[in-house]
């Protein structure tokens, strides 16, 4: 049996025809027969091709509205058949089956379809169900057929046609049968996933189209970046527009969604501001800066204060347009990444002496999207919902009453602390302007205790414009012991929230109102890795 085969018949049966047309008068200057379908068929027709129709095989035509055209042994009779087996050939001949070399399928848009908002019947017409039978069929029986099964190898099968005059290699087959099944199994996902947009027990992740990065968080580490084709553009980090700058690797894209997400939250956070701007500083995915204000360079300014040295070599991402004054704002000062809505092309002109420098242009995230995340374990993943939306539920449980006014810094706070890995702890201050900025964070420690104690910005008595009196104090977690209740009343403090939930509550409580500390418990805990 030779591995090489030419190309002697087609069935073509597509829904985009961009970058058809060559491939079908090349097929016909080559003296291959064609056979076609529908608006397909048509399309043949109209480039002055002679193409026969799949009706004039099977004798019947397209019925129930075209859901059932292809569907019918000698069509698939003439795609399964093994041409080296007798019997398949005698069948072949005995129901006057013709063979069919080349399958060229392009399926319905289910996933566009859905992301467009169409009512449900328009969706369910759009499971291709002739389509996606004629790629199996084809992909099983590689050994003697070539399958396309989507627009994104048209030209892969061009350049054969083109240069080996439609010969094809056993290799070559086996590579569009690979990627026949790529395209069958992620429509069969994204079926899944409409039709069970809550199944707790099962999860089909399919992705496509990655994108090879720099490196992963080590330089001999390997890494890819994969996009969801189901969320809308421009809504998340990994379909973010990059402007220039180097390769990115894993580690920047995890510290630029982390950017990304903290700026967005806290936008959302906020309420009184009107016009308000917020721009989150990021090192080793922490925020170690993050403002809101009404004037964007304002709150550039407050969030690289909130701790400049670890600012040197962040992500900063701004949830408004970033213009040349700030541009030159960075003239000298090093940063990775910068993310933002819009570039001028006053910011763009000054950014470009800066090479290596990346600029990531993406629309602030929504304050809810249902986004899974998804965490790897040794033999599995773990998958839960995204922690989104603002807490709004809060309890005083401390003798001293927690300032009402100050309820909106403590939900900034809370976003702050959110963004924080565990232990987790922020404080949060609101200048006479009424603007919001993170004045301290304490994270990654074993105990909370240390967290508390190994703030970024201990010494505020040093710290020009905060009044740790009038700051708010947040606890991703409960507070297991009064230790740390202590630690923050050597700091001054005298407004702290954190979840509650401890069995020594009543202890913690108790320290505070020995110490005139008001103490919210929340109606969420934000602990995380």
């Amino acid at each position: 049996m030779s591995s090489s085969k030419k190309i002697k018949s087609a069935l073509i049966s597509v829904f985009h025809k961009d970058g058809l047309d060559e491939i079908i008068k090349t097929l016909d200057k080559q003296g291959v027969q064609l056979y076609s379908t529908g608006g397909t068929k048509t399309f043949i027709e109209d480039l002055g091709i002679k193409v026969t129709a799949v009706e004039d095989i099977t004798g019947y035509p397209s019925i129930l509205g075209g859901r059932v055209k292809t569907l019918h042994p000698k069509v698939f009779g003439g795609i399964l058949a093994r041409r080296e087996n007798t019997s398949d050939k005698e069948q072949l001949g005995e129901f006057e089956i013709p063979e069919l070399d080349l399958v060229i399928v392009d399926l319905y848009p289910f996933e566009a379809t859905v992301a467009s908002g169409a009512p449900e019947q328009d969706i369910i017409e759009k499971i291709d169900i002739g389509g996606i039978s004629l790629i199996r069929a084809a992909a099983k029986n590689y050994k003697d057929v070539v399958i396309v099964p989507s627009q994104a190898q048209y030209q892969d099968l061009q350049k054969i046609l083109v240069e080996f005059d439609g010969v094809t290699t056993i290799d070559e087959r086996k590579k569009f049968a690979g990627a026949a099944f790529a395209v069958s199994s992620h429509y069969d996902s994204a079926i899944f996933n409409y039709f069970n947009p809550e199944a707790d027990d099962m999860e089909r992740i399919s992705l496509n189209d990655g994108d090879v990065l720099r490196y992963g968080e080590n330089p001999h580490q390997k890494a890819t970046v994969y996009k969801y084709n189901n969320i809308k553009e421009g809504a998340s980090l990994a379909n973010a527009n990059v402007l220039q700058g180097k390769a990115l690797s894993y580690n920047n894209m995890l510290d630029a969604d982390a950017a990304w997400k903290a700026a967005s939250d806290a936008y959302h956070s906020v309420t009184h501001i009107e016009n308000k701007q917020a721009v989150a500083v990021i090192k080793h995915l922490n925020p170690c800066g993050l403002a809101v204000t009404d004037d964007i360079m304002k709150s550039l300014e407050l969030a690289w204060a909130g701790d400049p040295i670890s600012a040197f070599g962040g992500i900063i991402c701004f949830t408004g347009t970033v213009t040349g004054t700030i541009a030159e704002w960075f003239a000298k000062r090093f940063v990775e990444i910068i993310i933002a809505p819009e570039f001028t092309p006053e910011a763009l002109e000054v950014f470009a002496k800066k090479k290596n420098l990346r600029l990531l242009e993406t629309p602030i995230k929504n304050e809810i999207t249902g986004e899974k995340l998804i965490r790897s374990v040794s033999g599995g993943i773990l998958v839960q919902d995204e922690d989104e939306g603002v807490d709004n539920e809060f309890k005083n449980v401390t003798k001293l009453e927690f300032d009402a006014t100050k309820m909106e810094l403590a939900k900034f706070g809370i976003t702050a602390c959110k963004h924080l890995k565990s232990n987790a702890i922020a404080i949060v201050t609101e200048n006479e302007d009424g603007s919001f900025w993170l004045t301290g964070a304490g994270m990654g420690q074993p105990n909370r205790l240390d967290s508390l104690r190994h703030l970024t910005m201990p010494r505020f008595d040093l710290k020009e414009g905060v009044d740790i009196k009038n700051s708010v104090v947040i606890s991703d977690a409960f507070f297991p012991f009064r230790d740390s209740i202590e630690a923050a009343n050597e700091y001054n403090v005298k407004y702290i929230v954190e979840p509650g939930g401890s069995i020594r509550d009543e202890e913690v409580i108790e320290a505070c109102n020995e110490f005139g500390i008001a103490m919210l418990f929340t109606g969420k805990r934000h602990f995380k890795h």
